[in-house]
């Protein structure tokens, strides 16, 4: 069994300091730096600019969903463009017009020759009306179509009613014989940049504290300071891959060098930075979301704080509709506040599984949860659980679509001396330029405030 997919296909432990972040994760498979430390096993590549970018495409709905016709009336209308009547007896073989909303890219998923559903209220029940498109008009929201069967009572009246139904593409038919169709779907795949970001981690000692032993290391502190350095290191890039924000700061001052004044500075955007992107919407050619509610929300706020089953599981629905193309699983980094609140969600109902073999794991402990929808791996996170302010919050992963990337010669890397050559004092630092590239963020979901359970 492989978690999170990833195969262990040679002895790490025996090149354990061919790479710093490795050896790192190694001697502290438990410690603050989860995310960094996967990273480094699993599949990066460099890049020869600070800006670096991948291009996502994903198969489009084919939907729209019914828009009132004005007077707050329903969507159906005659072919002659007058209102169709409430309620509407939909006729096999006669031509309508159905009003949908506003959204160009959806409007423009439709062509002649489609097959569509509307799915419908009656005056008692509900069913379905359904026809084959022969006009596109997208200028004034207007699809034409011909039924294909007859539905009666189907309500079209002045209080908006079947207004908001899903109009869907659910085939294409065209007559034998026909010429050639020349109305064509494509849509462009989406480019999606990041920066690198420089992380140096200095220390300095004094000739004289280099020749001084400690009480805790006769060959003195130099040795700790520079494990100590490593670590903080990787804390701080952990950090940015989790939550940093993507940015470029350059002025035309000056250019000092000792300030870094009038010099560019990148930040990397981090996982979070990714999801905000993706409810603002205007990125990937979603649609934003705003409530806790919306499909396409993927930082849930849970403002009041309690969590039930339900809901959690409608989450752990939303969070695996998409998913890598290798494993059906989630790594979630998460607060000891948020874990102890799932064991009491799922006591009695689950089992949650604890203990996994370490060479699957790569040392670390983690918690196993089948659910019907994917296997999660809940992770606690020390950045997590020792901020009091996260404790309740969990991050759900996807790693399979996160990559570690890094500027060409200048992946993670020990710099010795870099004091000047006059000076009574050594100085060493560690230094990466490095970013993340995060596809799909609607296949990562963060969790806030799951502070109780209600049953």
């Amino acid at each position: 069994m492989a978690i999170l997919g990833i195969s262990q296909t040679e002895d790490y432990a025996a090149n354990r300091f061919t790479n710093i972040r490795r050896s790192v994760f190694y001697f502290y498979p438990n410690g603050a730096t989860t995310l960094t430390g996967l990273l480094s096993l699993m599949g990066e590549e460099d890049t020869n600019d600070p800006k670096f970018s991948h291009w996502e495409s994903r198969l489009p709905e084919q939907r729209n969903i019914t828009a009132t016709q004005g007077s707050s009336k329903g969507p159906f209308k005659t072919s002659g463009d007058a209102d169709a009547g409430d309620p509407l007896t939909v006729v096999n073989g006669t031509t309508y017009i159905l009003v949908v909303a506003v959204d160009a890219a959806a409007e423009a998923r439709f062509r002649p020759g489609h097959v569509i559903q509307i799915q419908v209220d009656l005056t008692s029940g509900t069913g379905t009306v359904t026809g084959v498109v022969t006009v596109v008009d997208t200028a004034n929201q207007k699809i034409t179509f011909r039924a294909n069967k007859g539905t009666a009572a189907v309500k079209n009246g002045a209080t908006n009613e079947n207004v908001g139904k899903e109009v869907l593409v659910i085939g294409s038919a065209f007559a034998q014989g026909r010429e050639a169709v020349n109305d064509d779907i494509h849509e462009e795949p989406t480019n999606i940049e990041n920066f690198t970001q420089i992380f140096r981690t200095p220390w300095l000692m004094t000739g004289s504290a280099l020749k001084t032993g400690a009480k805790y290391d006769k060959s003195g502190p130099y040795k700790d300071k520079a494990k100590q350095a490593s670590v903080n290191h990787m804390l701080e890039m952990e950090k940015a891959f989790l939550f940093g924000t993507k940015n470029l700061h350059y002025s035309a001052a000056t250019k000092v060098t000792t300030t870094g004044a009038g010099l560019p500075t990148y930040t990397t955007g981090g996982i979070l930075h990714f999801l905000e992107l993706w409810e603002a919407g205007a990125t990937y050619g979603n649609s934003a979301a705003t409530a806790d509610t919306d499909d396409n929300k993927r930082i849930i706020e849970n403002t009041g704080g309690s969590i039930n089953f339900k809901t959690y599981s409608d989450y752990l629905e939303r969070c695996f509709r998409v998913t890598n193309n290798t494993v059906n699983e989630k790594l979630v980094l998460c607060g000891s506040g948020f874990l102890n609140v799932i064991n009491q969600m799922y006591e009695g109902r689950t089992a949650l599984t604890s203990g996994l073999p370490l060479k699957d794991t790569f040392g670390m402990d983690v918690v196993k949860h089948v659910t019907p929808f994917g296997t999660v791996y809940y992770k606690s996170h020390p950045l997590f659980s020792q901020n009091s302010a996260m404790r309740n919050q969990a991050l759900f992963l996807d790693v399979h679509n996160l990559k570690y990337r890094f500027l060409q010669g200048r992946d993670t890397e020990l710099l010795k001396n870099r004091q000047p050559n006059d000076a009574d004092y050594r100085k060493d630092e560690y230094l990466t330029e490095c970013g993340l590239e995060l596809r799909f963020p609607e296949s990562f979901m963060y969790l806030k405030n799951i502070n109780s359970f209600t049953p």
